[in-house]
């Protein structure tokens, strides 16, 4: 996995929990150039010597995921429309580059949604990660996504790629808004805070958010507070496992396996 401040994700456990049930041998190795004492490798470095080394593949996080397009043999049409890499396989000599975060933003979604649909939507956050999904938005139907970025120029041309709508008036939109869904890194640890003011949920709206550190986010507890259907940000991870693990390994998964591994983690007791 590459990326910055990488002992925060879930992936990587849940992966190995979950390789170890099916006998597969998966060890995750974190690759963070700033832990490095000395080199601190390009990606194009990194993405070059990992095959030679044996791995099977790369998970890409933070602040990686647009650049790894640039470093890849070939795209997935949802790396392709989010403009965004999350997880690059290496396979007959060619680095293969897909978006799971926005097949798990999908997945998540529609379980638990079901028959619902997500309706008009107001995505918080228009880098990489609101990208994928937006892309996954689009394919449960969503009549109508509203996005709010803090960077004006970020969020225009995620709209204008969705067909989507700008707004600045979190209140109006958030008032039109079936859901909700935090794609930005505010509420984590790093990032303290909520993208947008709990006295403006509603009981009648699902509310999601991907941040998984924690997974329990201010806007996530505001949410159930209300009786918002709400999903946070481990059912993103679940789905993210379930969809690398058969990218990398082409073993499918038991996502309900996985969901329990999850729960485990959460409460800090042994897998």
């Amino acid at each position: 996995m590459i990326g910055h401040d990488l002992n925060r994700y879930l992936l990587p456990r849940l992966q190995e929990a979950e390789a170890r049930a099916l006998g597969i041998d998966l060890k995750v190795d974190l690759l963070d150039p700033l832990s490095m004492a000395r080199a601190r490798p390009h990606l194009t470095e990194m993405l070059s010597m990992l095959p030679m080394l044996g791995f099977a593949g790369a998970c890409i996080a933070s602040p990686y995921k647009r650049a790894a397009v640039e470093h890849v043999d070939g795209l997935s049409l949802a790396a392709q429309a989010t403009g965004a890499v999350t997880t690059v396989v290496f396979r007959d000599g060619m680095r293969l580059g897909h978006n799971a975060s926005a097949w798990a933003v999908r997945e998540s979604l529609r379980r638990s949604l079901g028959e619902v649909g997500p309706g008009p939507v107001l995505l918080l956050g228009a880098g990489s990660t609101g990208a994928a999904v937006g892309f996954a938005l689009q394919q449960l139907g969503t009549n109508e996504v509203l996005i709010h970025d803090p960077r004006a120029e970020r969020a225009e041309q995620l709209a204008a790629t969705l067909k989507a709508t700008v707004v600045t008036d979190l209140a109006a939109a958030a008032d039109r808004a079936q859901g909700i869904i935090n794609a930005s890194p505010v509420g984590s640890a790093r990032h303290p805070g909520c993208a947008i003011d709990t006295d403006l949920l509603r009981p009648a709206q699902w509310v999601a958010d991907v941040v998984e550190d924690p997974i329990e986010t201010s806007l996530i507890r505001a949410a159930r507070a209300r009786h918002c259907r709400t999903v946070d940000g481990s059912a993103m991870a679940v789905f993210r496992a379930v969809r690398d693990l058969h990218l990398l390994t082409g073993r499918p998964a038991d996502t309900e396996r996985i969901r329990q591994s999850a729960d485990c983690l959460r409460h800090a007791t042994p897998i």
